[in-house]
């Protein structure tokens, strides 16, 4: 299966979206900073793990050596206040602590949001560098979830995201697609089916999309007066988010956010998903969770 450029590719697309992103959306200025800066940190990293090629059992133990001093520091730096002083306050421990909070994160365990930042920011470039042994690095640390199509064949994620690539000329629409939440992997899923719980009832579905957008596809409805905007938006300047929207289900209250890559080519999928904060509080207030918090806990 082929994959963007922008997922194939992945570091120099990564900094250059969300330097454009931070530009275009104010309300999103602050996480994209840190996501900036923990790019210069977690591109290195995936580098030096694509070399060194760490054992299964040793990936917690390299993370925490290796990454998350880096992550540390880039948080001090650029993170929001109230997260920058609880991870230096608490998370800038010697490296065998550190271990044990990214092998309980591997293992799927429950943490504290900041914990789970730090784990995920750290281990997540070594997973992604690992490629097909990503899997063997989660069983180790004790997660074997199911390798099912709502799973990652290569680890057993949940997806943090759909996207839709853009449509050969022979198609009304492309084929869809998720994103792990650990490892990055991307595989193949059926457009009209929740990725939460498998439900394939249309009329179980629902789309939310921003005001202005052509999305009237299954049960979909149109958000009005998003949350986060810094200011109205004139009346001809058209939708912030055209190639954004929420795949929700009502059968299990979860949702995702989808990207329609024939819509904006230039998008970075795990990028503009951070930036779509509006729509992430829209479906929550009508009850839906994401099916995975992003790294910024959104």
């Amino acid at each position: 299966m082929s994959v963007p450029a922008a997922l194939a590719a992945p570091w120099a697309a990564r900094r250059g979206r969300a330097d454009a992103l931070r530009a275009r959306y104010p309300f999103a200025r602050e996480p994209l900073a840190l996501y900036r800066a923990l790019l210069d940190v977690q591109e290195p990293a995936w580098s030096a793990a694509r070399v060194d090629a760490p054992a299964a059992g040793d990936v917690p133990a390299y993370a925490a050596a290796r990454v998350l001093p880096g992550i540390i520091d880039a948080t001090a730096a650029a993170g929001p206040k109230s997260l920058a002083e609880i991870v230096c306050a608490q998370f800038a421990r010697a490296p065998s602590e550190g271990a044990d909070m990214i092998r309980r994160w591997l293992a799927g365990g429950e943490q504290a949001p900041a914990e789970r930042y730090l784990a995920r920011a750290a281990a997540g470039p070594v997973l992604e560098a690992l490629g097909a042994r990503a899997g063997e690095a989660c069983r180790a640390a004790g997660f074997d979830r199911p390798r099912d199509d709502r799973h990652c064949p290569v680890c057993g994620g949940l997806p943090q995201l759909s996207y839709v690539a853009a449509p050969p000329e022979s198609l009304a629409a492309g084929p869809r697609s998720l994103l792990c939440s650990r490892c990055a992997r991307v595989w193949a899923y059926p457009r009209l089916t929740c990725a939460a719980c498998g439900e394939q009832d249309t009329s179980r579905m629902t789309v939310l999309a921003e005001e202005g957008t052509d999305e009237r596809t299954l049960s979909g409805s149109t958000v009005r007066g998003l949350r986060g905007r810094p200011e109205p938006a004139a009346p001809d300047a058209g939708p912030r988010f055209p190639h954004l929207r929420i795949d929700a289900c009502t059968t299990c209250a979860r949702y995702l956010v989808s990207v329609d890559l024939g819509r904006a080519p230039r998008a970075v999928p795990v990028v503009d998903e951070l930036a779509a904060i509006p729509l992430d509080l829209y479906a929550a207030d009508r009850g839906f969770a994401k099916v995975v918090p992003n790294l910024m806990g959104a």
